[in-house]
């Protein structure tokens, strides 16, 4: 509000005391003024900030957290899986693993006995189901004989990958990596799974050893994806944030878009560390932040 000194003259009748009390108001009006007009600005840019998220900006899904995401689908309209979707329903097998028959003792009209007569067909209903989890023991035996012609002891040798006297087996190695890698559950919850389902629990120290041999056998694996990868003629880079150890890395990864799409994944400590594999790359890199 802006008043010239005649207006305020004015409206106080000449007297110069209240015009100055009058004068003061005005400047802490206006300077209240000011103050609320940088709030404001301030109020809106945390709220842009805020309503900032991997849709509308250059922020990682992971920045997301856990805030359910707006659906757009609009209410109503018929349930269930579209027209031509492939079901998944279970089928009839020709030879379960078990069989069990409920029989019929009477007639539920006359009463009459009917464990002596012949069942005419039958009504089926089958059942899949998983088995109780149990540890299957395999003892390896190196057998130890004496030459008969030059008295040299023998004993046979054990397949390479027994090392110990006792030790996991190759199930627990893939069900290690399958629930770590894939599944991206933590050693200390592994662990706690294989106690809960079997009564024995490896140590982290066990689960990283066998997440080591699984990769060490999958090296061949990795290397003929890469190769199959630069064959291709356009190629998907991305990067994603994580955490480990309480620092930050950057987990990168290359793909294809065919039907059975490969993929590498890799995580460095700087961004953009995974376009090294790119700079002998001669075709296309679709990238969210990259076009080569």
């Amino acid at each position: 509000m802006k008043l010239t000194p005649q207006q305020v003259n004015n409206i106080c009748k000449g007297d110069e005391e209240i015009a100055g009390y009058f004068h003061a108001l005005l400047t802490v009006v206006d300077q209240q003024a000011q103050r609320i007009e940088k709030l404001e600005k301030r109020v809106h840019e945390l709220e842009r900030q805020l309503a900032q998220n991997s849709n509308n900006s250059s922020k990682p899904p992971s920045s997301d957290g856990l805030r359910k995401p707006t659906n757009l689908r609009t209410p109503g309209g018929k349930k269930g899986a579209p027209k031509g979707h492939e079901g998944t329903t279970l089928h009839f097998v020709d030879h379960p693993h078990e069989i069990v028959v409920h029989g019929l003792r009477a007639c539920s009209g006359c009463k009459a006995p009917l464990d002596a007569v012949e069942s005419q067909t039958y009504e089926k209903r089958q059942v899949f189901d998983l088995p109780p989890p149990c540890i299957w023991v395999t003892e390896h035996r190196a057998e130890k004989k004496c030459c008969p012609q030059c008295g040299l002891q023998q004993k046979a040798s054990f397949p390479e990958r027994i090392l110990a006297p006792t030790q996991y087996g190759e199930g627990f190695t893939a069900w290690a990596a399958y629930l770590h890698a894939y599944q991206m559950l933590p050693l200390e919850r592994i662990t706690r799974l294989f106690a809960d389902l079997t009564g024995y629990q490896p140590s982290e120290a066990t689960l990283l050893s066998s997440l080591q041999m699984m990769a060490d056998s999958l090296e061949g694996a990795e290397q003929a994806i890469r190769v199959q990868l630069f064959q291709k003629s356009v190629v998907h880079a991305d990067e994603t944030g994580c955490r480990i150890e309480g620092k930050t890395n950057w987990m990168h990864v290359v793909s294809d878009a065919e039907t059975f799409p490969s993929s590498i994944c890799h995580i460095y400590m700087m961004r953009f560390g995974q376009y090294w594999t790119l700079l002998w790359y001669a075709s296309s890199s679709v990238s969210p932040c990259l076009i080569m």
